[in-house]
């Protein structure tokens, strides 16, 4: 054999070798048991033992018959399934609280517990309500389930000693709604004084779902904005007054809802406790000789005051029926005293004062009693095209003979315009005139006032100017033509581009030749 047919020789063993291994690699292990076992049993025929016992008891080579002891292991496949949750019912419906327990066996026992008492062991009812009853797969059932069955229920499964919680709570409608302040509940009224600092409410109710409270004060709901105004807070069921005012005062009611029929409420009346305070008088009163003339204060008072007074020239005046007639009654909440002086003289024509005085202060007021008119008072406004429109309301029994309207920029002096009469109004009293005045001012911020005269002479211009803020006219034509919404706006934007057709036109066709 040449050296190249030996080489083949070699190789064709070696590939032999490899497909042998891989087939003794891929057989099944059953086939390799089975060889081997055989092989053993061929092995123990050829050579038996030789140090076989003669003494060999049979009975000893089989099985015991006897059950092995229930070790704490055996009870490894026990357990409680359930997990701690909350079940929710309506009065007088029927409940189950679950226990689910895996591969239970004879050793286990149940116990349920109502708040940490035993009410069950197994199937023994340890309390005399028959109303609870265990079911057959450890279940709790509770029919006709009342308000006094809430609270924490508890499965245990012993001897494992695992326990589930249960929480059974009764969807009820709102109850028990009171108003706290501090630790003690407010029946009634509650007493505050003024400037005290963060007086805080506290309002609460049960019942599932927990209640939304809402306050309201005076019959009005209290929102944000309101209750902003007023100087108070709302925190949820939490009401706070910051700084306690005189306008604090009245009736607060708490209102609970959750859904579950009718909400409920509780009122509360907060007295405010101070110095006596003059909520409305006027300043000037205009009269004529001969006339009837009334003049009025608005107070609340907490303590009760113990004087009320007018006076006149450092004197109290005293009720005379024939010429001066004090009154003292009630009236949209408020206390209120009245002056009334019959057929006015020209030595009544001066200053009256109201006072009233009770243990904690006083509070005065003034009112002067002349001829010439009242105060003009600005009862409507509004501006277009540079033009501002205004109407003034002028009280005087005398015959308004000149109207001026005063008009100012932030930093200039006041500019007098005539208001023709032609324009006013007499109401059916007789006494008041509305007077319209239109002014064409420029663009920028302005204050204007108005007086009045009639034939005792002029009135004193308000106090307090009114503010106005004027805009161009081509402006607001660019705002309503870009941001406008109405018809009107939306027509004048046509009616502008129609025209700029119009006149570029012409440049058009100039462009075409």
């Amino acid at each position: 054999m040449n050296l190249r047919g030996w080489g083949a020789v070699q190789l064709a063993l070696a590939f032999a070798v490899v497909l042998v291994g891989t087939m003794v690699e891929t057989l099944p292990q059953s086939s390799i048991s089975v060889s081997k076992e055989q092989r053993n049993k061929q092995e123990a025929v050829e050579s038996p033992a030789d140090d076989y016992d003669d003494d060999y008891d049979d009975d000893e080579d089989v099985p015991s018959q006897e059950k092995p002891e229930i070790s704490d292991n055996a009870l490894l496949g026990t357990t409680l399934l359930t997990k701690d949750y909350i079940e929710q019912a309506r009065e007088s419906e029927q409940v189950t609280l679950k226990c689910d327990v895996s591969n239970p066996t004879t050793n286990n026992i149940i116990i349920w517990y109502y708040n940490n008492k035993p009410i069950f062991q197994q199937l023994i009812r340890l309390i005399p309500d028959t109303r609870y009853e265990r079911g057959p797969d450890f279940s709790l059932v509770i029919d006709n389930v009342q308000l006094t069955d809430e609270g924490v229920y508890s499965c245990q499964l012993l001897p494992n000693n695992m326990t589930v919680k249960i929480e059974l709570q009764l969807l009820t409608p709102p109850r028990d709604v009171h108003i706290m302040h501090g630790s003690k509940t407010i029946n009634d009224t509650i007493e505050m004084h003024q400037r005290d600092r963060k007086v805080v409410l506290l309002c609460s109710a049960g019942g599932h779902p927990t209640p939304l409270i809402t306050w309201a004060y005076r019959g009005r709901h209290l929102d944000e904005e309101n209750s902003r105004q007023l100087g108070i807070k709302l925190r949820k069921e939490f009401l706070e007054i910051h700084e306690v005012k005189s306008q604090h005062a009245g009736d607060y009611e708490c209102m609970a809802q959750n859904g579950i029929g009718n909400p409920i409420s509780q009122t509360v009346t907060v007295v405010v406790k101070g110095s006596p305070i003059i909520h409305k008088h006027s300043s000037y009163i205009n009269t004529a000789i001969g006339e009837n003339v009334e003049m009025v204060c608005l107070y609340d008072s907490n303590p009760e005051p113990r004087k009320i007074q007018w006076i006149r020239n450092d004197e109290i005046v005293q009720s005379v029926p024939a010429q001066t007639i004090i009154t003292n009654d009630h009236h949209n909440h408020h206390n209120r005293t009245r002056l009334t002086i019959k057929n006015v003289q020209q030595k009544d024509l001066q200053a009256y004062y109201c006072k009233i005085e009770n243990e904690l202060g006083e509070a005065v007021s003034k009112t002067i009693l002349g001829l010439t008119p009242g105060g003009a008072h600005l009862i409507h406004s509004n501006s277009s095209d540079g033009l501002l429109h205004t109407w003034w309301k002028i009280h005087s029994i005398q015959q308004i003979t000149e109207m001026l309207v005063l008009y100012r920029g932030e930093n200039t002096k006041y500019i007098p315009v005539t208001a023709e009469i032609s324009s006013h109004d007499q109401n059916p009293d007789g006494y008041t005139w509305t007077i319209r005045k239109s002014i064409r001012l420029p663009e920028g911020e302005w204050f204007v006032t108005a007086r009045a005269r009639n034939t005792e002479g002029w009135s004193s211009a308000e106090s307090l100017p009114h503010q106005f803020q004027i805009r161009d006219a081509m402006d607001n034509i660019q705002v309503a033509s870009i941001g406008g919404s109405s018809g009107a706006h939306r027509t004048l934007s046509v009616g502008g581009l129609a025209l700029l057709l119009l006149l570029a036109l012409p440049f058009v066709k100039t462009l075409a030749y």
